[in-house]
């Protein structure tokens, strides 16, 4: 791939912490193709994580987009309590690497952080997570997202805006 579509993938990783952070759920969602996976898998001990989101337990797994519009619309109506209030968030992405797979996709690796505030109560949850963008149409679009969530307790609800 060329240096431009290489900048377009950066670009899109970067703004999708923007966009949860800003509650721009409609400009965040545009931002995943139709079949795209959203995974975070679980450790199962200090060194070795799951592999398969189908048999073995995950933090978050949908294996398409529909699972992230249906959080989404959750979010937006209150239908999830755990999630009521909203936490102010900030995300912050360092870009690792960017390469060419062999299929013509953009595959982008990061470190993340995410600073949240809910209830009087400040959390952080960090880690690594890779993008995989293709060309879809005139749009290139994230189709692949595995998140791995280094901290060893979670304090409270782990949700889509907490990575």
């Amino acid at each position: 791939m060329n240096a431009q579509f290489h900048e377009r993938a950066r670009q899109i990783v970067e703004l999708e912490g923007t966009l949860i952070d800003e509650r721009d759920w409609d400009k965040w969602l545009a931002l995943y193709a139709a079949d795209a996976r959203y995974w975070l898998p679980c450790w199962l001990d200090e060194y070795t994580m799951t592999t398969d989101p189908q048999t073995q337990m995950s933090l978050i797994y949908y294996p398409d987009r529909s699972g992230l519009e249906d959080r989404v619309f959750r979010l937006r109506t209150e239908r999830s309590l755990a999630s009521t209030p909203l936490p102010r968030t900030c995300h912050m992405v360092s870009i690792g690497r960017i390469s060419d797979l062999a299929d013509g996709a953009i595959k982008v690796d990061s470190s993340w952080t995410v600073h949240s505030y809910r209830l009087g109560q400040a959390h952080s949850f960090f880690g690594r997570q890779s993008h995989v963008l293709r060309q879809v149409g005139t749009e290139m679009l994230i189709v692949d997202r595995i998140i791995i969530v280094a901290n060893d307790i979670i304090p409270n609800v782990l949700d889509v805006y907490s990575v």
